[in-house]
C-alpha cells in the first residue's frame, strides 16, 4: 500500500510504501525532500539506501495505523534534521 503525507507546515510531500512483514509492517519512503547537503548516514537519517525506515529493536510497527504514525513522525524528524543538522 502506498500513501502520501504532507508535512505539518505544508512545505513537503513524502511518499511511503507499507507492506506486511513478519507479523508487523515494513515501511519504505519512496520520495522525500533533499537533505540539502546533510549527512545521509542511516544512523542520523534513520533510512537505509533502499528507502526502508530504520526502527530501534523492538519498536517496529506491528499494525498499519502505527506504521503510518511512525512514517509521519519520521517525515517531521527528517525536515527538522535538514533545517538544524541535529540528529536524534
Amino acid at each position: 500500500m502506498t500513501k502520501h503525507y504532507r508535512s505539518k507546515d505544508g512545505s513537503a510531500i513524502f511518499q511511503f510504501e507499507f507492506a506486511p512483514e513478519g507479523g508487523g509492517v515494513g515501511v519504505w519512503c519512496l520520495s522525500y525532500p533533499s537533505l540539502d547537503g546533510r549527512d545521509t548516514d542511516p544512523h542520523k537519517t534513520h533510512i537505509f539506501d533502499s528507502g526502508r525506515l530504520c526502527f530501534a529493536e523492538g519498536h517496529a510497527p506491528s499494525n498499519q495505523r502505527r506504521a503510518e504514525e511512525l512514517a509521519q513522525q519520521w517525515a517531521e524528524y527528517i525536515l527538522e534534521y535538514r533545517r538544524s543538522g541535529r540528529a536524534q
